[in-house]
């Protein structure tokens, strides 16, 4: 056999590929047979398996790319998977969520939460022919669809593959959705469009095998410091543009990304910044090195310390931020850090906290149009308009926000009056009140096991009680979770609501107030609670009321 030319590895990456080697188990193969050696102790990532959680115990006995089969048997049976069987199937992003409501909920993935007109439009044909006819914008900019019932898993994973979807890598320990500023390309005063980041880095992620089955569930953002916000400062990656003019502190000028990390609202941390920052073409790598020391170093015995916040925690930011290095330098690409002295770079263009609803300009002459919904619902009739809205009047090119809407990009000013025509055709609108434009809520307790409160049905009782009595120039932001997730992260609302028992065992919710993310970054402080949920109106309009009048 002709011998390879080639310089092979160098003793860095030698050492790299053993370790990798070692923490996999792989390096048992290599070992010549025979010999009395007692027998090494199985470890995962160095964790004996009798310390492991028993999600992280399924995922070594089955990783979830390799459970497909099991997918179709349990398809041609009409089984719905359940217990650590479903845990494994959230992977490819179905749930069981019984017994709040039957059948499966699926979750898509859109990096960016970008989605074009005729990809809206096909999965509003999938929820009408394979789900419950409709859908939800959740609060990372996707679509989930609900009442799935056994049989329709498979149609529905291919009929998203034709039009270039997945649901793939959007629950259980999973790199989640990214995130990016919702006008990415577009938007007339973002320093970077960072819309290509976000997409090469979803497919390094949902084509790397590691990345599968991280130790707990994991949130990346791209903020283009444009005028729309991505909450970037609530992820366990943030990425947020800067722009640095000459200076004599030896930096370079021109756009970077500092680096923030360990963001998680739900308990009370925002993403602290690092002081260090990398170039955008570098940010794919960057993220890459930073997800591999969580999934080698993540907490995989107790899973409620299994999020980023608790490593940095444990080891700190600057272990962690060497550990990425190190990851680096095993890659053998030359690619380092940068430390970016706090207060080098331009002022951040204050961000329209409105923006998202209404018609706006964007750039090249063109205009986009956000639509109202009710707190992210959409009929699979009104899906499919929607995408024919966009094909027919823009330029076939959608987003999702964080605030559970969609926004139609590339309108010509003489199309908006026939845009906005459509909307109103099927119900729909580019129009909000300042309550009704700042509301989110999760899925509650009308379809989620977990909630402890129908967040969807009392936030649309509370927008249309005090949408009645008062009128804002700018948004009130009302976040309502139903358990203590924080789906809806409550701690960065103007006025936060949490699940909880009221009194006399009914539903309830604890409130907060004060919260907000961004510029106006702050956990929100508790008021009151638990209060039964029907006290919650009269609460929220005295709390309004008190507002307006100071």
């Amino acid at each position: 056999m002709p011998q390879s030319s080639g310089p092979g590895f160098t003793p860095e990456q030698q050492a790299y590929l053993l370790d990798v080697l070692a923490k996999l188990n792989l390096h048992q193969i290599l070992q010549p047979a025979g010999g009395t050696a007692a027998p090494e102790e199985v470890t995962v990532y160095g964790v004996p398996l009798e310390d492991l959680a028993k999600e992280e115990i399924a995922k070594y006995e089955m990783h979830p790319l390799d459970m497909w089969n099991k997918v179709e048997a349990w398809e041609a049976e009409g089984h719905q998977a359940s217990g650590l069987d479903n845990f494994l199937l959230r992977h490819l992003g179905f749930f069981d969520v019984r017994p709040a409501q039957e059948g499966y909920m699926m979750r898509m993935r859109c990096p960016g939460c970008i989605i074009r007109g005729d990809q809206m439009a096909a999965m509003g044909q999938i929820a009408e022919d394979h789900a419950g006819g409709y859908s939800h914008v959740t609060t990372r900019g996707s679509l989930q669809l609900r009442e799935i019932m056994p049989g329709n898993v498979i149609p529905i994973v291919e009929k998203m593959q034709a039009v270039g979807l997945t649901s793939q890598g959007t629950g259980a320990d999973s790199a989640r959705n990214l995130t990016l500023s919702p006008l990415a390309g577009v938007d007339p005063v973002e320093l970077i469009d960072l819309r290509q980041q976000a997409a090469r880095l979803s497919l390094r992620i949902l084509r790397t095998r590691e990345f599968q089955g991280i130790p707990r569930k994991f949130n990346i953002s791209f903020d283009g410091a444009g005028i729309l916000s991505c909450v970037s400062d609530t992820n366990d990656i943030a990425f947020q543009a800067v722009e640095v003019a000459e200076n004599d502190q030896g930096i370079e000028p021109g756009i970077w990304l500092r680096i923030a990390l360990g963001g998680i609202t739900g308990h009370k941390d925002f993403a602290r910044q690092t002081g260090l920052a990398c170039r955008p073409e570098e940010a794919v790598d960057m993220a890459d090195a930073m997800l591999r020391v969580f999934v080698e170093h993540g907490n995989r015995t107790n899973r409620g310390k299994a999020r980023l916040k608790y490593l940095l925690d444990a080891e700190g930011f600057d272990w962690f931020c060497a550990k990425a290095q190190e990851q680096l330098d095993a890659q053998g690409g030359g690619l380092t850090f940068t430390r970016l002295p706090e207060g080098i770079e331009a002022p951040r263009i204050p961000i329209n906290r409105q923006g998202h609803i209404g018609v706006h300009a964007q750039t090249g002459g063109l205009f986009y149009v956000g639509v109202a919904l009710e707190l992210g619902h959409l009929s699979a009739h009104q899906m499919r308009e929607l995408g024919r809205i966009s094909m027919t009047y823009g330029i076939n090119d959608m987003r999702r926000t964080v605030w559970q809407n969609p926004l139609i990009l590339g309108v010509p000013e003489e199309n908006i009056a026939a845009v906005e025509a459509e909307l109103r055709a099927i119900g729909l609108s580019s129009d909000a009140s300042s309550f009704a434009a700042g509301a989110v809520a999760c899925t509650g307790k009308w379809a989620c096991k977990f909630a402890l409160a129908y967040t969807k049905a009392d936030a649309l009782s509370i927008v249309r009680h005090l949408q009645a009595k008062y009128s804002l120039d700018s948004p009130i932001n009302i976040h309502l979770t139903g358990c203590p997730n924080s789906c809806a992260q409550h701690y960065i609302g103007d006025i936060g609501l949490v699940g909880a028992i009221a009194p006399g065992g009914g539903e309830g919710y604890n409130i907060v107030l004060g919260g907000g993310s961004d510029q106006d970054q702050g956990l929100a402080r508790p008021l009151c609670g638990p209060v039964p949920s029907d006290a919650v109106n009269d609460i929220l309009d005295h709390v309004v009321g008190r507002y307006i009048a100071s």
